[in-house]
């Protein structure tokens, strides 16, 4: 196809992408900006800490230079963790030429309570052609070829069918919308309600109580996410419960197995010992403040907070959400 792609993090997801869009025909550059990452996968094509068993095909180009991926690409692709994307677009910004930028990182600044894309505009401008991907996505599965479905939100529609082409493929199938807001409230709330899932898992409570949750669980993502601008559709479709199943329930989910873990082998122990980002910590504390911020209550995410930062206990929050004050739903 010739065009070359410019991948930025390569963590699970951003590999899958790599060798998705290797496969279709892409010219693609992955960026590493740790440099022992980086000897790694230059040497043995595969991140061991991050995404094992899972290879990088000899023709991408792999890369410490931020400079070289966006002054040889003509789409960037951003897949970094969220405590570092606002530190990833500055140092891209000097080189930046208006290519097309999907974001693929899923969350909120901690900092400022602002989404990805928030922050792409802060640093580059509200008139760049961006788009922001979102989905019951779980790398190692796409990575396997089992099929799946994403959507990709834009303000411009052109904007979106360029990156439904590009990603579309027969075991991805890429849908286009509009509410960019509403999709990545989506993508990052669902983190910390996989978390408590996970707590649930973890206690042995059963599928009625997991059930239950979620569906509430929901309901404070549609609450939150409407009142930040999204539409109630958009929490409906995969970006909300498709991405909220997705990693409620799947083994692979690093936020649902945190929350796991804080049961079976304690939270200090796992996040010693886990290699992994668990995008979940920071995304609780960020609508907990927004939350108060904003004055809407928020329950479950209240009680989530609670157990991850003040070391209640998961037993005493359920009692506190089953003996609330009755009422509608």
């Amino acid at each position: 196809m010739g065009e070359k792609i410019g991948i930025l993090g390569a963590g699970g997801w951003g590999i899958t992408l790599t060798c998705l869009l290797e496969k279709k025909g892409y010219g693609v550059i992955l960026w590493e900006p740790i440099e022992t990452s980086l000897f790694f996968l230059k040497k043995e094509r595969e991140n061991p800490d991050y995404f094992p068993g899972f290879k990088i095909p000899e023709d991408v180009f792999i890369t410490g230079s931020i400079k070289e991926v966006v002054l040889e690409s003509e789409v960037l692709v951003i897949v970094v963790r969220s405590t570092f994307f606002r530190k990833t677009i500055r140092q891209l910004k000097r080189f930046y030429g208006g290519q097309h930028i999907l974001i693929g990182t899923k969350g909120l600044e901690l900092s400022t309570g602002k989404s990805m894309s928030e922050v792409l505009i802060d640093e580059l401008g509200d008139n760049i052609p961006f788009g922001v991907l979102s989905g019951p996505t779980i790398a190692k599965e796409i990575a396997n070829g089992m099929p799946s479905a994403a959507v990709v939100a834009t303000k411009r529609k052109s904007t979106g069918i360029l990156f439904q082409k590009l990603l579309t493929c027969e075991t991805l199938r890429i849908y286009t919308g509009r509410d960019v807001k509403g999709v990545e409230i989506g993508g990052a709330f669902k983190n910390v309600i996989a978390i408590g899932a996970g707590i649930i898992d973890g206690m042995g409570l059963g599928i009625n109580t997991k059930s239950a949750y979620l569906t509430r669980g929901l309901n404070e993502m549609i609450k939150i996410g409407t009142k930040l601008g999204g539409k109630e559709k958009t929490f409906r479709g995969l970006s909300g419960i498709g991405d909220l199943i997705t990693t409620s329930f799947s083994k692979f989910s690093r936020n649902r197995s945190f929350g796991e873990a804080i049961i079976r082998v304690g939270k200090e122990r796992y996040l010693k010992e886990c290699k992994m980002v668990i995008e979940g910590l920071f995304a609780t504390q960020a609508f907990y403040r927004l939350s108060k911020k904003i004055d809407i209550e928020l329950p479950i995410t209240e009680s989530i907070y609670k157990i991850i930062y003040n070391n209640s206990k998961p037993e005493m929050e359920i009692q506190k959400l089953m003996t609330r004050k009755p009422k509608e739903e």
